[in-house]
């Protein structure tokens, strides 16, 4: 089983402790420990967190792939779509965008001819 090995690795790869993995995850460094010496398998939620964390494909972490790669897809954005976005940043109103995008895009379609 590959689980314990490949979270220790991927957690020396991003240069964390196991504690602040574990703050990362709401687990003990303890539980982090018993994962990476293989005496506790993580639940599938945990694993999923953690792969999440990680930016990597499930796969990886059960050992059933070797790529580090997350098969997740990825979004190309248009340089308008990029532009408005720096936009936004500049105007400081980026947070209260993100924390409620419902509101501000039908402020915007309001204002759309």
């Amino acid at each position: 089983m590959l689980i314990g090995p490949r979270i220790k690795l991927l957690r020396q790869n991003r240069g964390i402790s196991q504690e602040e993995l574990g703050k990362v995850l709401n687990l003990s460094k303890t539980t982090i420990s018993h994962y990476e010496n293989q005496t506790r398998i993580p639940s599938i939620e945990t694993l999923i967190d953690i792969a999440d964390y990680f930016q990597v494909d499930l796969n990886y972490i059960l050992g059933t792939d070797n790529s580090l790669v997350s098969h997740k897809k990825t979004l190309q954005a248009s340089d308008e779509e990029i532009e408005f976005i720096l936009a936004i940043r500049r105007l400081n109103v980026y947070n209260r965008v993100v924390t409620n995008p419902k509101k501000y895009a039908k402020l915007v379609e309001s204002r759309l001819p």
